[in-house]
């Protein structure tokens, strides 16, 4: 398990809800493009702005699927940069790795007002609140991050490429696995739906010992920032290779 879930003790309970407003389920193919219209009206309840207004202040009465319409409003922002952010991602987790807490602190101010929405660098700023003794803020930042985590469960159970679990960015898949589930990662692979969107899949390796099973994660609004339909097609070949020589 994480430095930051054994320290924190971040003991997320993950739970598909009901929604007051009647979605009470997500297909990525049917929904992504019709809830991203949504998120641009800014007539709309469902607005980008005045769902992120919410969110920022903890708004509990939030539902599930309001904040899976948040990250996907997100993928339209000019911000949305998955691959780039990954390098400043990782930096903020380095630096409180270093013990440089305060540091760690601005740097995750910083990258969170453009990005307010990395499930990574929220959880790293409530660690390192934590770390400075500041529990109710770190309370604060560890909430936000695990609200994400139930919008992706919300979104799909990840059994399946047709039930995938909608991920912002690349990693995401990797921190929900860490923090949400608790267990560790074997092998980490890609693949298509059979609507050819983009697939992020990882094995989930239980530290009980207990059978490994895999997770599908969609990143499809990820890779269309990052590479072109050859490109996917070309890891698509490597992928297969890879799989085929083991």
């Amino acid at each position: 398990m994480t430095r930051t879930i054994k320290t924190i003790g971040l003991i997320l309970l993950i739970a598909t809800t009901k929604i007051a407003i009647g979605q009470t389920t997500f297909n990525y193919k049917d929904d992504f493009q019709k809830v991203l219209a949504k998120t641009k009206d800014k007539n709309d309840n469902l607005s980008y702005n005045k769902l992120l207004k919410r969110f920022s202040v903890n708004d509990s009465t939030l539902t599930n699927f309001e904040v899976l319409v948040l990250l996907i409003g997100f993928t339209a922002q000019p911000e949305f940069k998955p691959y780039k952010d990954l390098a400043t991602e990782r930096k903020i987790y380095a630096i409180n790795g270093d013990g440089k807490f305060r540091d760690a602190l601005d740097s995750a101010n910083l990258f969170l007002k453009t990005h307010p929405l990395s499930v990574k660098v929220l959880f790293e700023k409530a660690y390192s609140f934590h770390k400075l003794g500041q529990e109710d803020s770190a309370a604060f930042y560890s909430y936000k991050g695990r609200r994400i985590f139930k919008a992706m469960t919300f979104s799909g159970n990840g059994k399946s490429p047709e039930t995938a679990i909608f991920s912002l960015g690349p990693a995401d898949g990797q921190d929900y696995i860490y923090k949400a589930i608790g267990s560790n990662i074997g092998i980490m692979g890609s693949g298509r739906d059979q609507n050819g969107n983009f697939l992020d899949i990882l094995e989930v390796a239980p530290e009980d010992g207990s059978t490994s099973y895999r997770l599908y994660f969609i990143i499809q609004h990820a890779t269309a920032t990052m590479f072109t339909e050859d490109e996917l097609k070309m890891f698509d070949k490597q992928d297969k290779k890879k799989k085929k020589n083991r």
